[in-house]
């Protein structure tokens, strides 16, 4: 506000010199006159600097501040994708344990059966195999201790197996 209160000044100046003396006062007050308009000019100058620094600053903290949101929508999304894509290689996992566990035993029990299980027997051993399959997928979260409790670690399942590998 101050560059124009100036220029104002100066030009009422001038006016007033002008209607009461006429050219000699116009003479007089030139220089002066000319003075506050450069002044009024200097002081224009640096508000616009001034202006230019304040809105780069303001351009800066925003892009720092959108870089920082997007940093952190990238990180949540990742965060989701591998919790998502960790829960079905575990469904997966759990269910190709599942269903080996239960083809071996039915091979098993058709092995020593000659091919003619009862129904009964049959529904027996799927029922644990079914356990076996619960017991082996439970061994695989355990076996990592806590830094791997969601993961399952398919060589304990493989130690399970060996060891537990007689089937009904």
């Amino acid at each position: 506000m101050w560059p124009l209160a100036g220029f104002a000044f100066g030009a009422v100046v001038g006016a007033v010199g002008i209607a009461l003396r006429g050219k000699e006062m116009a003479q007089v007050a030139r220089p002066g006159a000319k003075a506050v308009i450069k002044a009024a000019m200097v002081a224009l100058h640096e508000a616009r600097v001034r202006q230019a620094e304040i809105v780069e600053q303001a351009e800066d903290l925003f892009a720092e501040a959108t870089a920082e949101v997007a940093e952190e929508r990238t990180e949540d999304i990742a965060a989701t994708i591998r919790a998502k894509a960790q829960k079905a290689a575990e469904a997966r996992n759990e269910e190709v344990i599942r269903r080996a566990e239960i083809v071996a035993a039915v091979r098993s029990l058709y092995a020593e059966s000659a091919g003619e299980p009862s129904s009964d027997r049959l529904a027996a051993v799927i029922a644990a195999a079914e356990e076996r399959a619960r017991a082996i997928i439970e061994a695989g979260r355990t076996a990592g201790g806590p830094a791997s409790a969601e993961t399952i670690d398919l060589s304990a399942i493989k130690r399970t197996r060996a060891g537990g590998a007689d089937h009904e």
